[in-house]
Parts: C-alpha cells; structure tokens; sequence
C-alpha cells in the first residue's frame, strides 16, 4: 500500500515574528531551513513530493527531497486569514477586539475579508482527493502543507483535532478516493504531541 507523510512546512520568517500569515508568501528562516535539512538526513528515499504553492511549504519540500518528482498543489495552500495576514495576535487584539477569541472557539466562522471554515473545510477534503490520486501509484510520498490545513485533515478525516508543529503531521494510507491517517510523525525526531508549540500563534 503507498504511503504518504502529510507535513507542515519548516519555521517561516513570519513564524518567528509571530505574524499570521495564511496565503501570504514569507519565506523560510535560516532556522527553518537548518529544521528541514535535519528532518532530510532521517528521511527514508522518497518517490514524489507534492506542496502547497506557497515557498515556506515548496522550499521545505525541496529541502526535504532533492530530486524527487515535485508537484505543486494550490487546494495545500493555508486558510486565507484575509486582513489579518501579517499581523501579530496583540495587533488583530486591537483592532478587532474579541474577534480572535471568538475564531478560536468556533463562533466567527472567517477572519474580515479570509476564508471561511465551510470553504477551507471543502477545500481540503478535495486536497485529500487530489493527494490520494497522486500517489496512488507512488509507493512513498511526502506533502508538504500548512499546520492549519494539516490540524483540519486531523479533524475531517480522524476526528482528531490537534495543534501541528513545525515538520510534524500524519502518516497516511491511500484508500481511494481519499487517506486514511495512520498515526502522528515528528520528523525532527520528538513526541508529536508534545513539541513545544512556539509557532501557535501564526496561522
């Protein structure tokens, strides 16, 4: 049976700023892509790399699988954030002053002018369709995507909602016409659960 490795991209210049970032296009910090050289020397060969569009997520993949096969995939990208791309939690705070608690507990269902759930849901069940048809044929696969597309695929295909670190996700099997998740992977080596989650703040 293929496998695949579902991946969150390495650190952003963004991620360590503590911006949200959503479909903006920050690039990798140097200590992201010091991250994504180590979790590429544990890596077992890989087949085919598939990623968001975005360059935090395609650098990672390249970073992780130099010379595989890439494709780029828009439907990885992150939930669009809309206006509160490139803003700190406390700078959102004062603008939209209790907007940020209301999303966190489900009741604002899009930030102003971003996606909403019901879209971002959509879209990444129809992600998990295009990875399940990409790498049907492939025996191992690495996506790489965003923490917030990640902790959804979690949520909609296992009823697991959990924060994603850095290069951290899920081992999946490809059961037509979607994944099955098989369990949490940390390819930097620690508990998947237990990183600290540094990066909690930035979409």
């Amino acid at each position: 049976m293929p496998s695949v490795l579902l991946i969150r991209h390495a650190m952003s210049v963004w991620n360590v700023a503590g911006r949200w970032q959503g479909q903006a296009d920050p690039p990798l910090s140097p200590a992201g892509r010091d991250q994504a050289e180590a979790a590429a020397s544990g890596l077992d060969p890989v087949d085919l790399v598939i990623t968001s569009d975005l360059e935090r997520a395609h650098h990672t993949g390249r970073l992780l699988a130099p010379g595989a096969p890439h494709i780029t995939e828009p439907l990885l990208r992150e939930f669009d954030v809309g206006e509160w791309s490139g803003r700190t939690r406390r700078q959102i705070e004062q603008v939209w002053p209790g907007d940020l608690a209301a999303f966190d507990a489900g009741s604002l269902t899009a930030p102003p002018g971003g996606e909403s759930r019901a879209e971002f849901d959509r879209r990444v069940m129809a992600a998990a369709r295009r990875i399940a048809q990409l790498a049907a044929a492939t025996p191992r696969t690495i996506v790489v995507s965003h923490g917030g597309v990640l902790r959804a695929m979690g949520r909609l295909l296992d009823q697991v909602d959990r924060h994603v670190g850095h290069l951290c996700g899920y081992e999946a099997a490809v059961e037509s016409p979607s994944l099955t998740l098989l369990r949490s992977v940390d390819l930097l080596g620690g508990q998947p659960d237990d990183r600290p989650r540094e990066d909690r703040v930035a979409l």
